[in-house]
């Protein structure tokens, strides 16, 4: 097998490879590396970094955290995959088969969940199911749900487009969310509850 890694650019701020006009530094008001940002300043936000409280958070939605006791994150990258591709390849597909959701050893004691088993993770916006790897290194009450999760064996065509409905944690995450300065969504910050199921089709 050959592996192509093409040439690294070292210093690029040096040789004018970072900003539009060709200039040395950065694509900046000063063209230095500005940890206070004078282009946040001009458009009326804070120069510095400043943590804001998540929308849905034990904090800011007491009453839907007891609905939905865990913080829910995502977007944790796996080497077999990028997003959603790679899953049809099957040599990629036979190291990682299942989408995966991490729980800590307390949560999945106090949730009746084994290592391995499938579980639904619900929250007001949706559901979908994952299998569960019961782990120490994710926080007590959080829990970290692979994305971008699709099946090529399934049928490709509307409405089922290839199962991507039953384990997408994309269906738990709202759509065209508000931020201060621009749109996204709250892929990082949710809350939700988990439960066990018999499988991927099975109640």
């Amino acid at each position: 097998k050959i592996f192509y890694q093409p040439p690294y650019e070292y210093y690029k701020y040096k040789k004018g490879l970072c900003r539009s006009d060709g200039e040395p530094g950065f694509e900046t008001v000063t063209g230095l590396f500005e940890l206070k940002s004078l282009q946040y300043e001009a458009w009326g936000d804070d120069p510095l970094p400043y943590f804001m409280e998540p929308q849905y958070s034990p904090v800011s939605t007491p009453e839907l955290y007891k609905e939905y006791p865990l913080v829910l994150t995502t977007g944790g990258r796996k080497i077999t995959s990028f997003h959603s591709e790679h899953r049809q390849i099957p040599s990629l597909r036979e190291i990682d088969p299942w989408p995966i959701v991490q729980i800590h050893p307390d949560d999945a004691k106090k949730y009746g969940i084994e290592d391995g088993d499938w579980v639904c993770i619900e929250n007001q916006f949706g559901k979908c199911r994952q299998k569960a790897e019961v782990t120490p290194t994710i926080l007590k009450g959080v829990v970290h749900a692979q994305h971008a999760w699709w099946y090529p064996e399934e049928d490709q065509t509307e409405p089922n487009q290839g199962g991507y409905k039953k384990s997408n944690i994309n269906m738990l995450v709202p759509h065209k969310h508000i931020g201060k300065l621009a749109m996204g969504a709250p892929y990082k910050c949710l809350l939700c509850k988990i439960y066990k199921v018999k499988g991927l089709d099975e109640d």
